[in-house]
This record gives C-alpha cells, sequence and structure tokens, in this order.
C-alpha cells in the first residue's frame, strides 16, 4: 500500500480510503472496476443519482437492493429483454464485491 498526500481522481470512481486517507492499494482500481460494473447494469452514472424513497448514494442503493433481496430491481430497463438474469444478478454481485468496505 502506498500512502499520497495529494488525492487525484474522478469524483465518485476513487475508492473511499484514498479519497479520505490517500492510501492506494490494489483495491483502489477494484473499487472504480466496480463502480463501473453497477452504472453498466443500472444504467445510471455513480454520480448525479436520486431516488425518490431514500437518499442513499448509488452504492447504497445497491447494497439496499441486495440486502433486501431485491437486487433485480437495480437492473436498467434496456437489460430486460437481451440479458441472462442468472449472470445479471452474478454482475451485481461481483460489483458489491469491489466496492464494499471490508475485505
Amino acid at each position: 500500500m502506498a500512502k499520497t498526500k495529494k488525492v487525484v481522481g474522478t469524483h465518485g470512481y476513487i475508492s473511499p480510503e484514498y479519497a479520505v486517507h490517500g492510501r492506494f492499494s490494489m483495491k483502489s482500481d477494484v473499487f472504480s472496476f466496480g463502480v463501473v460494473v453497477l452504472e453498466i447494469v443500472s444504467g445510471k452514472k455513480n454520480r448525479g443519482f436520486s431516488h425518490e424513497a431514500h437518499c442513499d448514494n448509488p452504492l447504497g442503493h445497491a447494497w439496499r437492493l441486495y440486502k433486501e433481496d431485491k437486487s433485480i430491481e437495480l437492473m436498467s430497463g434496456s437489460l430486460r429483454n437481451s440479458c441472462v438474469m442468472s449472470e445479471l444478478l452474478q454482475s451485481i454481485h461481483v460489483g458489491l464485491l469491489c466496492v464494499q468496505h471490508h475485505t
């Protein structure tokens, strides 16, 4: 793990430990990958996300759905007729594993 004094990256894609503490590790790239996977599945960007029922960020929303066994609700409408549900759910799970706080 390396530590830097100047944090550089796109807001919403850099890992929390890097953004807050300047700690960069292999996990930092994994976090960014997970964000992109969840964006692809949902069809929504990580930045500018809003939900009428709660004020979670996109990752919090994905975790909420996962914990409520409703991950399928994260799926973009454009994927409904062209995806294999088991693969979609696996993709969501991989994305969540990449962005989890605890290793």
